[in-house]
């Protein structure tokens, strides 16, 4: 950092420091904090930890206009915001930190300017990029963000919920408050940047498990979309944190006008809710029916689809689960009774539940909550010929009809009830 930015840095933190104490006292007299005192520690926090010269600009000029701290806070946070929504790949989103700006707060606040400066210096070469900058923002759902319905499309696909966190990865499993992340560390007992470095890597790199949990539960949503982008046009892996904020807007401007797409995104992600797996083209409430399926979540995970695709019946039936996920599966619903109850099954059996299932639900046998799923919304999704078609495709490579003409018999397929 060359010297006049660091200059720059510290007239910014000394200002923001005596703003805030101000507001500290604000709050000790009136007994409740100013709205304005989380803003400024915010800021303060975001400028502190930036090695990348994001505010440099706006602090020249607010030093040169004379702005009161008051007007210089404002015009941080109004920064802040702008860069977060920049890079929300879908209209909902909250713009996530990888790093939060709240980390050790009275350490990166409060430490010598140089201590603090060549500490974050070793932390940049390891690979931790802090502060309101590209490389430190992704986009996530709200429900793998903090484990609660967002709004728009989210809230569409998802209803109301509240994610079971003990079985959900999401990036704030503790909650925003969680003091892994925002503990206070004694800047008093910091002397050297080694020290500085030591005492804050902990905590970045609790972040960056729950992120990685996050991420693997957020997967499939985001395949989805990328795969959707893609395919019109859009800017190539638009989640990557390489892509700039206007090729993210470009990309965002495709998903608005896919409403559709955007709720099967959401749907697809294997999301626990109170123990049992959250199937969203339910309607709220109905995820009491298939609590089996939290006790099989990789069968579970096949797909949260609101409709039967026979390809995927197929793949199912011939145990390529992957590709079946990949197809948008037969509802997570169908994947997981299918994995749970019939996997150990000769394969013609697997057929015949097939069939039973297209032509007579009542005759399924799955047991418990799987038959109330398949007899349920999906069981009406398509007819039986389609699904014995998609089943005999998993058995013989051959769809219901050869293409010379011969139907497939039921000898072929020893079609009967279970």
């Amino acid at each position: 950092m060359d010297k006049e930015l660091y200059d720059l840095k510290n007239w910014a933190i000394e200002t923001l420091k005596e703003y805030k104490a101000e507001l500290l006292i604000t709050k000790q007299v009136t007994g409740k904090a100013p709205s304005a005192l989380k803003k400024a520690d915010r800021f303060l926090n975001a400028l502190a930890v930036d090695t990348s010269g994001t505010y440099a600009d706006m602090i020249d000029d607010a030093r040169r206009k004379g702005l009161s701290q008051k007007e210089f806070a404002n015009m941080g946070r109004n920064l802040e915001e702008r860069i977060m929504n920049s890079f929300r790949v879908l209209p909902d989103d909250p713009a996530h930190h990888m790093y939060s700006l709240r980390t050790a707060g009275d350490l990166i606040q409060n430490v010598e300017p140089g201590v603090r400066e060549m500490g974050l210096q070793i932390l940049k070469d390891e690979g931790y990029i802090l502060g309101n900058v590209r490389e430190n923002l992704t986009s996530l759902a709200e429900a793998t963000h903090q484990g609660r319905t967002g709004k728009g499309a989210e809230l569409a696909a998802l209803g109301e919920i509240s994610v079971d966190k003990t079985q959900t990865a999401i990036a704030h499993p503790r909650g925003t408050g969680d003091p892994l992340i925002s503990r206070t560390i004694d800047y008093k007992n910091i002397k050297t940047p080694e020290d500085f470095a030591n005492a804050y890597r902990p905590l970045l790199e609790q972040q960056s498990a729950d992120l990685a949990g996050a991420l693997e539960t957020e997967a499939p949503r985001r395949k989805i979309i990328t795969e959707f982008v893609e395919e019109q046009a859009g800017p190539i892996d638009i989640f990557s944190t390489t892509v700039p904020a206007s090729e993210v807007k470009r990309g965002r401007d495709i998903i608005k006008k896919a409403p559709g797409v955007m709720q099967r995104a959401y749907r697809a992600m294997p999301i626990i809710q109170n123990g049992s797996f959250r199937m969203s083209f339910l309607p709220p409430g109905g995820e009491e029916t298939i609590k089996a399926i939290a006790k099989n979540p990789m069968g579970a995970a096949i797909g949260a689809a609101s409709m039967i695709e026979p390809e995927a019946v197929t793949a199912a039936i011939q145990g390529d689960y992957k590709e079946a996920a990949e197809s948008t599966v037969a509802g997570a619903a169908f994947g997981a009774a299918v994995q749970q109850t019939l996997t150990k099954a000769p394969v013609i059996d697997k057929v015949r539940a097939v069939s039973v299932f297209g032509r007579a639900p009542g005759l399924l046998k799955f047991g418990g909550a799987a038959a109330k799923i398949l007899t349920g919304p999906i069981g009406i999704g398509y007819t039986g010929l389609e699904l014995i078609d998609a089943a005999a495709k998993g058995i013989t490579g051959k769809g219901m009809f050869e293409p010379s003409g011969r139907p497939v018999t039921e000898e072929d397929l020893e079609f009967s009830t279970l």
